[in-house]
């Protein structure tokens, strides 16, 4: 129990890590700007870092810290814990605002990952969520944790699709987010 908090809890750092650097890239760029980038004489590198790559190698240095489909994942588990807990304490706006926030991260990281693209659409966006959402409109908790259930399975077979079938995923057992 205590491997798996520890795990919960850095997924939770991953993902505001890629959220702090998101903001960050954008801070940094505006900052770099108006400023001339100096570091302290400790190793520090300057706070224009992307602005002084020349243009070709800026993308590949955003991919990089972005790293692949991985940032995603740590998202959409942590969106698909609290939808889980949202949905069976009956927190139906909330379910569906993680229901909707899934979604959007997944079809961000497809963006930058488009070859994960027909497996995602085909095998989870397209069948399994919407009708995860249904449940959620018709705030029917039986019908939630049968399409909770189809969800989880869609998952697993996706990431079997992408040559990640030591991927299963179980049923949510801790609360990362303390929303009631």
């Amino acid at each position: 129990m205590r491997r798996l908090r520890v795990a919960a809890q850095w997924g939770i750092r991953i993902m505001l890590s890629v959220v702090l650097l998101g903001a960050g890239l954008g801070l940094g760029i505006a900052l770099a700007q108006h400023t001339h980038g100096h570091g302290h004489g400790h190793g520090e590198a300057p706070l224009n870092w992307l602005v002084s790559l020349k243009a070709d190698a800026r993308m590949p240095a955003i991919q990089r810290q972005l790293r692949g489909f991985e940032t995603t994942m740590a998202e959409v588990s942590y969106r698909y814990g609290e939808l889980y807990f949202a949905g069976i304490e009956g927190n139906w706006e909330y379910a569906g605002h993680m229901a909707m926030t899934l979604q959007q991260a997944l079809r961000l990281g497809l963006e930058r990952e488009p070859a994960r693209r027909a497996n995602a659409d085909n095998l989870f966006l397209k069948g399994p969520l919407p009708q995860l959402v249904e449940a959620i409109r018709k705030k029917d908790a039986a019908l939630f944790r049968e399409r909770f259930d189809a969800m989880r399975a869609a998952c697993t077979s996706c990431h079997a699709a992408e040559q990640h079938a030591f991927i299963r995923i179980g049923i949510p057992k801790v609360k990362r987010n303390p929303v009631e």
